[in-house]
């Protein structure tokens, strides 16, 4: 599900964001509510996980709020996920997250470092990261992860890993640790354009090994590019993304993809909402798939994950798959071929080998 509500626009993001007011964000819900109505009614296959994302559905008042989660949390999900900024994070909202079904939240922490923060556009502190970390522990939440960047415009070394440092210290059960990039129609993008800012491929792929030797050390397990977790607790939701499953997208710009049909919602709220008070879908653009263009897609985010992906898949370039496995990029046992650390920094070049 997609909130495209933001209290402030993040100069780096390239989600579809606006602010809005709480008697907006009532009648999204409202909307959206609809939406899943008919959705559900034409996929009636009971959903495994549920993600709230955004934008920031913290935000939502909790009367909307709470609206929301009873009509899409009337089962027993076996992950339901809601992403917070850590300023929206407060005891009556927390508790009542937990009451209505949300087993696990993705803490948009991004840096613990005050200087990094200001140049991300980032309006909370660390101290706000610290607060609504406890606040959430305080209501019973026992799966946390925080999310966070590298590679910034200004990051050094050293405060990337006092912030995995400090980040660590807080004990989530996950940690996404993402490079940052810089996506078209953001200021950001034109900063870069203009040669204010310049990646620097180097310090990345520095940040990127720094992360995976400290989180590693401390216990958590990468099992996406991106992603780590304590033994046991990868996201359920994350993963069934990367295996290619099937999945529903509700909200503006939301994408869907179930069998061989792929569509997203327009990214126009108000259009999305009058549509959908005029009892018809909201306005959207569909793409046809081929069996073969699915497959494509299991192959390219398996390669990203720890799981790896079937040795059958690549049979046909055996010479390739020993190459990387010699120059140690990749591994290959009891029928599945993944890459090492290593080889997902080239994730990417590597599955166009066999693409």
């Amino acid at each position: 599900m997609h909130t495209p509500f933001c209290a402030t626009i993040c100069p780096y993001c390239a989600f579809y964001v606006h602010t809005g007011s709480a008697s907006e964000m009532r009648v999204f819900v409202d909307a959206l509510l609809q939406e899943w109505e008919r959705v559900s009614r034409d996929y009636p296959v009971e959903a495994e996980t549920l993600y709230l994302g955004g934008g920031t559905p913290s935000l939502l008042p909790l009367d909307a709020f709470r609206r929301l989660a009873e009509a899409l949390l009337p089962w027993e999900a076996r992950e339901a996920t809601l992403e917070a900024n850590p300023r929206t994070v407060t005891p009556e909202k927390a508790s009542a997250w937990r009451e209505l079904g949300v087993g696990r939240v993705s803490l948009g922490v991004q840096s613990l470092d005050s200087a990094v923060l200001r140049t991300l556009g980032r309006r909370h502190t660390p101290e706000d990261v610290k607060r609504a970390f406890g606040t959430l522990r305080d209501a019973g939440f026992t799966n946390i992860n925080v999310d966070l960047l590298f590679a910034v415009p200004g990051q050094s070394r050293a405060s990337w890993e006092e912030t995995l440092g400090g980040a660590m210290a807080l004990g989530p059960e996950h940690v996404s640790a993402y490079e940052l990039t810089y996506e078209e129609d953001t200021p950001f993008f034109e900063a870069r354009a203009a040669g204010i800012w310049r990646e620097d491929e180097n310090r990345s792929i520095e940040m990127y090994r720094t992360a995976w030797r400290l989180l590693e050390e401390a216990g958590y397990r990468q099992y996406e590019i991106s992603n780590y977790a304590r033994p046991d607790w990868a996201s359920l939701h994350n993963q069934g993304y990367w295996k290619g499953d099937d999945y529903l997208g509700l909200g503006p710009g939301a994408c869907s993809t179930v069998g061989l049909r792929r569509w997203q919602n327009r990214r126009h709220t108000e259009k999305y909402i009058a549509a959908l008070s005029a009892g018809q879908d909201p306005p959207r653009e569909q793409e046809p798939l081929s069996e073969e263009l699915r497959q494509r897609e299991r192959l390219l985010l398996g390669l990203r994950t720890s799981s790896g992906i079937p040795a059958a898949w690549i049979a046909g370039n055996s010479e390739a798959a020993g190459a990387l496995t010699r120059q140690g990029l990749a591994e290959l046992s009891e029928g599945t071929f993944r890459l090492t650390p290593e080889g997902r920094l080239l994730a990417d070049g590597i599955a166009g080998l066999f693409l």
